[in-house]
């Protein structure tokens, strides 16, 4: 009879350690999986911001890629996947489009519409349009992001998008700071 109680207790330990090793891995393993799929995203784009920062010294590296985070979930989201766009720009580049639903704002209240989207052939596209976009402001106003390119710090580049309405998410400028802050992209600035 102690024979089995022992058998027992000794095969509730084992359930108990079992549930607890798969608990363990949701909790710590798969946050961590995240990661990995974050650093390979910032690791390919973050040369090509810095190049192209270099290039026309224009919009900060930091500021380019934490909008390709914001915008396309490290460039995850179905619009990125569908046509690399990673920063959510309407209209067509070069012809080539795709039609989405969207979330956009006014007077700080959330509202869904369908836009079309420009598609690229690749990423590096994507980068280069967001800076010639960046550099040359929209075709109502050759001067809609002079703010942005003025700022001497993410910061002030953060808070210059929204005041020259890059975005219409009234959290945009925090959004981007925070996504620099948490993955040091001010390293790329220097």
């Amino acid at each position: 009879m102690k024979r089995i109680c022992k058998y027992r207790k000794y095969k509730v330990s084992i359930i108990l350690l079992v549930v607890g090793l798969v608990l363990l891995s949701v909790f710590l393993i798969r946050p961590f999986m995240k990661e990995n799929r974050e650093i390979p995203f910032v690791d390919e784009i973050a040369p090509i911001a810095v190049e192209l920062n270099q290039q026309t010294g224009g919009v900060l590296p930091s500021i380019t890629i934490a909008q390709a985070i914001l915008e396309s979930n490290f460039g995850e989201s179905e619009l990125a996947v569908k046509a690399n766009n990673l920063f959510g720009i309407k209209g067509s580049y070069k012809g080539k489009s795709v039609k989405m639903q969207t979330i956009e704002y006014k007077n700080n209240k959330s509202y869904t519409i369908e836009a079309e989207f420009r598609a690229y052939p690749d990423l590096k596209s994507a980068l280069i349009d967001h800076t010639k976009l960046i550099l040359e402001g929209t075709s109502w106003n050759e001067q809609q992001y002079y703010d942005v390119l003025a700022a001497s710090n993410y910061q002030e580049a953060a808070y210059a998008l929204k005041k020259n309405h890059y975005s219409t998410d009234p959290m945009y400028p925090e959004k981007l700071i925070a996504i620099i802050e948490q993955y040091n992209l001010g390293k790329y600035d220097n």
